[in-house]
């Protein structure tokens, strides 16, 4: 008799075992945990400086995981990644117009950044092999009302800002799309760098541009479409560092854009202004 309620409290555990009740990990594949923005360094054992950045985005599908990334430094261009996600344990392939690199890590247990061991053979972008580590840092959307400030550097003050944007849906692609409206606030500037309201109270500058793992890139236009300005540029991190690389950076949690600005010469007496603009998500 006692065998035979052994036996059934045996046949009872084997069921919640198969329905999933003993594995802890499985939400991170049903969620879909790797959808959405990256940006993933790698650090060679040999040479780890500076490190290979690469950005972009993923979509996970049940256990598979597809999407593309601006390639790191010394390799121009895009490349696809795959990969699958079992439990923890991740395994992706960055293809490099040919050349392959593997990945192989676990997901955190909290909100540390995925990670684990790379490698890849020579040829296509790398003369030589290369083993190291590998991180990869999700990077939340960038979107809302945000408030805003251009603080210049050549003596021409502060110009506050508000307005809107809103980031594109993930398509998987190497980028996604921002678009958004701005408006000077507080007291006027004496130079218009950027065009106030309009008599309706309404914003007259347009905003257009892309983000790809912290790096983005914005586009302001005037009222009649004509270009005011561009801010920042996407990709190859790794030239962070290198003086008059003009980068604007996103915060990892999608509530600051800070980089330098440039505002073209409107007259005599508004000249070339630089300094550094900081956009804030409430």
């Amino acid at each position: 008799m006692k065998c035979g309620r052994f036996f059934l409290l045996w046949i009872a555990l084997l069921a919640t075992l198969s329905c999933g009740g003993g594995n802890s990990t499985g939400a991170d594949v049903r969620s879909g945990a790797l959808s959405g923005n990256w940006q993933v360094t790698l650090r060679r054992h040999v040479n780890p400086d500076p490190p290979l950045v690469f950005t972009g985005f993923l979509v996970q599908s049940g256990q598979s995981v597809n999407g593309s990334l601006i390639l790191g430094s010394k390799c121009p261009g895009v490349g696809p990644i795959t990969g699958t996600i079992k439990g923890s344990d991740v395994a992706f392939t960055i293809n490099e117009f040919g050349q392959n690199i593997s990945l192989t890590g676990t997901m955190p247990s909290g909100s540390d950044p995925v990670g684990g061991q790379f490698s890849n053979l020579a040829g296509g972008c790398t003369d030589f092999a290369n083993t190291g580590t590998w991180s990869a840092l999700s990077v939340a959307p960038v979107s809302g009302n945000f408030h805003g400030t251009f603080v210049s550097s050549t003596g021409n003050g502060t110009i506050e800002v508000t307005g809107t944007l809103s980031q594109g849906p993930n398509t998987g692609s190497s980028t996604a799309t921002l678009t958004g409206t701005l408006v000077a606030s507080g007291s006027p500037h004496f130079c218009n760098y950027l065009p106030p309201a309009d008599i309706n109270g309404l914003p007259q500058v347009g905003i257009t541009g892309v983000i790809s793992g912290t790096t983005a890139s914005l586009s302001l236009f005037g009222p009649d479409g004509a270009l005011i300005t561009q801010i920042g540029q996407i990709g190859q991190l790794g030239e962070l560092g290198i003086p008059g690389t003009p980068m604007l950076i996103a915060s990892p949690d999608g509530k600051t854009l800070t980089g330098p600005y440039t505002f073209p010469r409107l007259t005599n007496d508004c000249d070339v202004d630089q300094g550094q603009v900081t956009i804030t998500f409430p």
